[in-house]
């Protein structure tokens, strides 16, 4: 079983004779580093974001370099904020500029415009943080990374279909890695003068802190307080609302429960109902606090429960203990290396249907990390 697609199904005549015009003389080692200017590539979700932040850590530490800035995600923007391993962020909106219609005059004015910010920069080298998964993404990333004129390339060449990358690292795809340990094998590969650490990171202001107590100061119940993050964007991954009803009644009845609603735009209305079933006892916090202040929720929190989500991978940064409900493929790549954390996998029937793990099945894994932490376990 592979643990995610191959970039080389359907590709093209095109594409093929792309990639190979953008082919480069690979590099057999480093050069002896003196404090380069190295800007990260990581334009994927919030929750690739916190995965990637040992390999930043490790850019700005390791090796060490003059600077290190970030190209990513509008979203990604939103996870990295307030990083302390990073000097500068540049955002790119890559998904209205790729929507259907989205190529509109501002696009490629903005598009234009924040690539020459960063060839105005002069970066000794760029670090891609991401595999290539498709054709099309294999493509784009090549043409983006020399379009920005960094006399060195670094990045996870994904089943050959990186050859444009001076120190590449291959990529397999039949042998389950998690998504930090790829990243940081890739600092690995840049010859750092120390070993880099492997722990995520939260890093909360007093402002986060301060918007985490407001928030629940005025939670009604004594028992534990549960952190939900019902939603996301990828239908794939769903979890049926009356399976969340269920385990908060559950946790309710039997534990006089508090809850907390977590999420982005996408769990907005999901979140407002299951938070409104629970009057007092429940608090809907999405979009009232900041990334960064969700993690200090979490960490107010006796357990958490969560999708295969940027939830989830903020939860292992801040040493929470949670339930995480899985795809089965995608375990490979995402699940998080804690014990603090009980991964559930179920099966949906079709591309697009919820995920049919049985509430009971989760309402026992919570149960007993409830217990293992009451009793120190």
């Amino acid at each position: 079983m592979t643990i995610a697609p191959d970039p080389r199904t359907g590709m093209t005549f095109t594409q093929k004779a792309v990639l190979n015009l953008l082919k480069t003389a690979p590099r057999q080692s480093p050069p002896e580093w003196r404090e380069p200017r190295i800007l990260a590539v990581q334009i994927a979700g919030m929750g690739d974001l916190v995965l990637a932040v040992p390999a930043l850590r490790a850019l700005r530490q390791a090796i060490p370099a003059k600077s290190v800035d970030l190209l990513t995600s509008t979203k990604g923007r939103r996870a990295a904020e307030g990083c302390p391993h990073l000097d500068d962020i540049f955002p790119l909106d890559i998904q209205s500029f790729l929507a259907p219609g989205g190529k509109s005059t501002s696009c490629w004015g903005e598009f234009i415009a924040q690539v020459r910010r960063i060839r105005k920069r002069r970066y000794d080298l760029a670090v891609n943080l991401i595999g290539h998964y498709s054709p099309q993404g294999a493509v784009r990333m090549g043409l983006l990374l020399k379009l920005l004129g960094i006399p060195l390339l670094a990045g996870r060449n994904t089943l050959g279909t990186g050859p444009f990358y001076h120190y590449a690292l291959p990529e397999e795809l039949n042998a389950p890695r998690n998504e930090r340990d790829t990243n940081l094998d890739l600092v690995r590969l840049l010859g750092p003068r120390r070993e880099p650490t492997e722990n995520l990171e939260v890093w909360p202001n007093a402002d986060d802190e301060r918007q985490a107590e407001a928030l629940l100061k005025n939670h009604e119940g004594e028992g534990p307080i549960i952190g939900i993050n019902p939603g996301t964007d990828r239908p794939e991954k769903e979890w049926p609302e009356a399976n969340y009803l269920e385990v908060m009644h559950e946790f309710k009845n039997g534990k006089n429960a508090r809850f907390i609603l977590t999420g982005g735009p996408a769990e907005a209305a999901l979140a407002a109902r299951l938070a409104g079933a629970f009057g007092k006892s429940a608090v809907d916090t999405v979009e009232k606090i900041s990334f960064q202040g969700t993690a200090a929720l979490m960490r107010r929190s006796d357990l958490f429960l969560t999708l295969d989500t940027a939830a989830l991978h903020l939860a292992w940064a801040a040493g929470v203990p949670a339930v995480a409900l899985f795809k089965e493929e995608n375990l490979g790549r995402y699940r998080p290396v804690t014990d603090k954390i009980r991964c559930l996998t179920g099966r949906e029937e079709n591309e697009r249907s919820p995920l049919d793990i049985p509430a009971a099945e989760v309402i026992r894994a919570c149960l007993d990390l409830l217990d293992s932490k009451n009793t120190g376990g």
